[in-house]
């Protein structure tokens, strides 16, 4: 996924201004930046829900954005989805997946309405990913998860990787992402995307307000 001459207001306020940076496949690439620095707003463009001048290149691959904004009805099951996906993903695959994601510890006969937001969120991801999407936008997918489901998560993603030669552009306030999701690292400064940094530059940054210098 590549932005060329990206420029994207909102309200009236500029978010980004003359962007041009390129999300390469096989790649996990997270996005820091501080409240209010137009990240979400972003992802939303990508989705064509939010105006925007320049272009955004997704080179005719499948596209998903997943944030708190995509959601599966709630009065499905779990075995109705799970029915439903058997036949999205291979069976070897369909089955490690499932392993990661410890998907075969949700209750089946629960409704996705009374389920947990971890549980939830594992299903989302599950049944989201099952057309097999290149290009995956993460907005705060973590957010609000205990430990234990952001390990099986993080396991899943790391895996579909490899498996499909994606490019993950996973934007986050979470620092736990960029501990067990090894991959590129940006922040959001000066109404651009800067990239080709440290893990440290960007935490450092994003954190202990320490300015960065390209």
């Amino acid at each position: 996924m590549e932005l060329k001459n990206f420029s994207l207001k909102f309200k009236d306020n500029i978010l980004f201004s003359n962007v041009n940076i390129v999300f390469k496949k096989s790649n996990i690439h997270h996005i820091l930046g501080k409240n209010g620095s137009g990240k979400s707003t972003f992802a939303k463009s990508i989705l064509g829900a939010v105006d925007y001048t320049g272009k955004i290149d997704l080179e005719n691959e499948k596209t998903l954005v997943i944030g708190s904004y995509t959601n599966i009805p709630i009065e499905y099951k779990v075995k109705d989805i799970l029915e439903i996906l058997k036949d999205k993903y291979t069976v070897e695959l369909f089955k490690k997946f499932k392993e990661s994601l410890d998907i075969d510890s949700i209750p089946i006969e629960n409704k996705l309405l009374n389920l947990s937001d971890g549980q939830k969120q594992k299903l989302k991801l599950l049944f989201f990913m099952a057309n097999s999407p290149k290009i995956i936008i993460l907005d705060e997918f973590t957010t609000a998860l205990d430990k234990k489901t952001s390990i099986e998560v993080y396991k899943f993603l790391n895996a579909y990787i490899k498996e499909f030669d994606a490019a993950i552009v996973n934007i986050t306030h979470n620092l736990s992402d960029l501990k067990y999701m090894p991959g590129m690292y940006y922040i959001v400064k000066d109404k651009k995307i800067i990239g080709d940094i440290e893990m440290e530059d960007a935490i450092n940054y994003y954190i202990g307000g320490v300015d960065y210098e390209e």
